[in-house]
């Protein structure tokens, strides 16, 4: 079973009260009835087993069975800057990302991005990827959720991550100066880690100028051409095992 995310305001005297759109979710995509038992999580890092004892159209309250505190947030959290992808590319990305362990995910707004989300419908992109950001960590039992940030520039990115250790952008093989695998990491590493990654067409050669301005390692995969949607994927499989998360 998921564990769903709620917010430590919703509980109060051992009793955690559910609304939507979570409600929705567990009553009507799930069939969670009466009498059975849940597992939700809150923003500390602390889950709860429950027991629901009310449900209607309104509202879910559920009893407090069990209470887990999580481990300690990662030391070495890794950040997601990936470029606009067009058609589903962009939700599968989000998806898998958050199930390989990052703490937030920013789109990037690259001068090669093909999908270009009208300004008015900028709110209700975000607040999509943001869904499936929860949905994703939930199913895989993450004991917290990315973030999923307004789409940026490039100068925007600098600017928002101004402390991160390591910061790294993704690049074609012919580009690339070192492998991602190479790089001086593992489990005791501490640090925000940045990893960029282009669009379809890549990185144009003057957004290449400046991540390398603003301390950014030009990274490869190796031999191979990889997918926009393969590539951050396999990046983050790498360093999260290199940071002893996989």
């Amino acid at each position: 079973m998921p564990v769903f995310f709620i917010q430590s305001n919703r509980i109060s005297d051992h009793t955690v009260t559910i609304d939507d759109p979570l409600l929705s979710h567990l009553s009507k995509s799930l069939r969670i009835r009466e009498g059975e038992k849940i597992w939700v999580g809150d923003e500390h890092r602390v889950r709860y087993h429950v027991r629901v004892d009310y449900l209607d159209a309104n509202s879910l309250q559920a009893s407090i069975i069990e209470k887990v505190a999580g481990p300690p947030a990662t030391p070495a959290p890794v950040v997601l800057a990936q470029a606009v992808l067009k058609g589903d590319r962009m939700n599968w990305v989000i998806q898998k990302a958050t199930e390989l362990g990052v703490t937030a995910i920013i789109p990037l707004l690259t001068s090669r991005v093909v999908a270009r989300t009208p300004a008015g419908r900028t709110r209700t992109a975000r607040e999509r990827w943001q869904r499936i950001a929860i949905d994703a960590a939930q199913q895989s039992e993450q004991w917290e959720f990315p973030g999923v940030s307004p789409p940026m520039t490039l100068p925007e990115l600098f600017r928002h991550v101004p402390h991160a250790v390591l910061r790294c952008a993704l690049l074609e093989r012919e580009i690339g100066q070192n492998s991602l695998g190479a790089l001086s990491i593992d489990h005791a590493f501490q640090g925000t880690i940045v990893l960029a990654v282009g669009p379809e067409g890549g990185w144009a050669p003057e957004e290449m100028r400046e991540l390398l301005d603003q301390r950014f390692q030009a990274v490869s995969l190796g031999k191979s051409i990889l997918r926009s949607e393969t590539a951050p994927l396999v990046a983050l499989s790498i360093l999260q095992h290199r940071l002893g998360n996989l």
